[in-house]
Parts: C-alpha cells; sequence; structure tokens
C-alpha cells in the first residue's frame, strides 16, 4: 500500500510539472511536428493553434520550455522539437487516444474474422495491417498456445535410420530423421517409444527440457546416453519455432529520419534477430499497452526510434503481442487509439468463439 501510495505521489507531481500554458504550448509543438518533421517556431504555433496569447509570449514560453528540457533546438536559428522528455509527459498527461475511423474499423475487423480460429494467423495478418494503417513498421508474435505432448512414434526408414514423429494434443505434427543407436534395433527404439508416451502424456510440450529428459531416465533406471543425439531431435521438434512478422519497413524508409543509409540498414539487421524481437514483444508488462521513446529502449538500434507495444490477452493469460517502431515523432494518439480498438475487438471475438 505504502508503493502505491508513493507511485500516486509521484503521478501527481509529475501531473503538476507544467502549468496550463505551457502543456498548451508542448501539445501543439508536438502535434506540428508530427505533422511536418520540420523544427516548430513561436509564430507558426500562433497561426496555426488558437492558443489566445501572442507569438512573443508563445515565444517565452518555448525559452522556458527548452530551459527545463522538454523542447530542443536543433539549429540556432530554427524552431524547436520535442525532447525525449518532452514527448515522455506529452503521452503520459497531454495525449488521448484518437478513436478509429469507420474505414480503419472494417479493416481491422476484416481482418480479425477472417483469421480468428488461428491465433498465429491474427498476428502475421495485424503486423501488415497494422503496417499499413499506421505508415510505420510494425513486428507482432503470438506467444504459442499451451500445446501438451501427446506421443511419439519412430518409422523405419532404413537399416540405420528411423523417422521421429511428435504429435501434440492438438494434432500438430513435427518430424526428425534420427539414427538408429548402435547396440540396439528399431523395435528395441519402439519400446522406448512406449515407455516415454506413457511418462511425458499430457504435459505441456513448453515444460519439457533436458531435466525432463534425466528424470526419464532415473524413472525407466536405464542408461540412455546411447540415444543423446534421438534426445537432441526430440528437444528439437518439441520447440515451436520463432514466429516473428513483420511489414512496413519499406515505409519507414519514406521517414525523412531514415533517409540515412546506415540507420535503415540497423533496423533491418534488427529484423533478423528473433530471439530479441520476440523477448521485446513477450516481456511482461503491468500495462496492456506500453511506450517506450528514444533512448528509453535499451537496445542500441532502437534507439532513434519509439516503440507502442500492445499485449493482447485471453482468459488472464497473454496470447501475443504487437508492436508499431516508428520516429519519435510518431503520431501516438492515432496508434494508441487502434491498438486498443484491436485489443477490444479480439478480446470480444475471442469470447464469442468459446
Amino acid at each position: 500500500m505504502a508503493a502505491r501510495r508513493a507511485k500516486n505521489d509521484g503521478d501527481r507531481q509529475g501531473a503538476n510539472e507544467l502549468n496550463e500554458r505551457k502543456r498548451k504550448v508542448l501539445w501543439a509543438v508536438v502535434q506540428d511536428y508530427a505533422d511536418t518533421a520540420e523544427p516548430v517556431g513561436s509564430r507558426t504555433i500562433a497561426r496555426k493553434y488558437d492558443l489566445g496569447v501572442s507569438s512573443a509570449t508563445i515565444r517565452n514560453e518555448m525559452q522556458d520550455l527548452e530551459d527545463e528540457g522538454y523542447l530542443e533546438q536543433p539549429h540556432t536559428s530554427a524552431g524547436r522539437i520535442p525532447s525525449i522528455k518532452g514527448y515522455r509527459f506529452y503521452v503520459d498527461w497531454l495525449m488521448q487516444p484518437s478513436p478509429v475511423t469507420s474505414e480503419e474499423e472494417s479493416m481491422i475487423d476484416s481482418m480479425l474474422l477472417n483469421h480468428v480460429t488461428r491465433v498465429d494467423e491474427i498476428f502475421r495478418n495485424m503486423a501488415k495491417a497494422v503496417a499499413a494503417l499506421t505508415h510505420n513498421l510494425s513486428v507482432a508474435t503470438s506467444a504459442g498456445s499451451k500445446k501438451k505432448f501427446n506421443y511419439i512414434r519412430f518409422l523405419p526408414l532404413d537399416g540405420i535410420r528411423a523417422i521421429l514423429l511428435v504429435v501434440s494434443d492438438q494434432g500438430d505434427v513435427s518430424n526428425a530423421v534420427v539414427e538408429i543407436p548402435k547396440g540396439t534395433t528399431f523395435d528395441g527404439m519402439q519400446l522406448l517409444a512406449d515407455k516415454m508416451n506413457y511418462f511425458l502424456h499430457d504435459r505441456e510440450i513448453a515444460a519439457m527440457d533436458e531435466k525432463t529428459i534425466l528424470s526419464f531416465q532415473k524413472e525407466i533406471e536405464k542408461d540412455l546416453s546411447p540415444y543423446v543425439n534421438v534426445f537432441k531431435a526430440l528437444q528439437q521438434a518439441l520447440t515451436p519455432p520463432k514466429e516473428v512478422y513483420s511489414g512496413g519497413a519499406s515505409q519507414l524508409i519514406e521517414q525523412p529520419e531514415f533517409k540515412n543509409v546506415e540507420k535503415m540498414q540497423d533496423i533491418l539487421n534488427l529484423l533478423e534477430q528473433r530471439d530479441m524481437l520476440q523477448s521485446m514483444l513477450l516481456s511482461s508488462s503491468d500495462q496492456p499497452i506500453a511506450v517506450h521513446i528514444g533512448t528509453e529502449n535499451t537496445v542500441k538500434s532502437l534507439s532513434d526510434l519509439s516503440i507502442v507495444r500492445a499485449q493482447f490477452s485471453s482468459n488472464g493469460r497473454v496470447i501475443g503481442s504487437v508492436a508499431v517502431l516508428g520516429p519519435t515523432r510518431m503520431q501516438y494518439s492515432r496508434i494508441i487509439g487502434m491498438m486498443r480498438f484491436m485489443q477490444q475487438r479480439l478480446d470480444t471475438l475471442l469470447k464469442n468463439k468459446e
């Protein structure tokens, strides 16, 4: 309780950092820079946004905001742009999620309804849809269903090899070619499979590891060292592939921030790091939608980007995640509003399916 009270006190203190006029000026700078990618001057704010004060007053407020770290001046004679601190205050205190348009709603509903029977297909197509709608890079992954072990079986291939089949409770089949260990026979391998089927039946596949194999060895009181390669093949067959779906890389190139070839190459290289991306997407969060801005991202190749990540749940369990990666001047309100809509829609569809 004390920790929660301290957090709430900190939240209130953060909310009161800026007076109403500075809030309006900061909001206007963020909005204009998101639209134009050009530093914003006081005259632009006075002309385009009805703040009820003169250009000179806005200029003074912008200077104060710069002194306090909310704005930056990239060039001596240029206007200002938001800093990471400025974006953070905007996202936490000034921004209101935008409602989706009827066209966006129709596209999202069509995408979800066509694939609601397959969770992995939902997130594959969600990555494409989000990229098309936001004109940014998107990545997505499904957490995978809790598949359970059903049985394994060996099929004879030739005198020295067999085919290992692994079947889950959902009917998914994985296979691998394994050598028949010296000193044993195909019938001996099948006898081992029968014992393993009894031992592993109905266990969650994701929870199986080397300790499981060792406990099986202890259970049957038999030296399984000749079967090392068989068990390696079994573990690989049980391990689901790292499926990370992406879309929109070509659209990100069109953003002025990424005309630099080296920056874009870093992002393209990032898409190859599937383990890291999946870890980022599925890492635990106390927020259904999390925003990480620029250098708030710990991975160097992400330090020039903002990431809006939405996690999707069903019956209290995370089933997947989608993230939008774009310049720090991205349209946070529109993207967050879209993510919230998709979370609500998918939750409703999955409940109706049940």
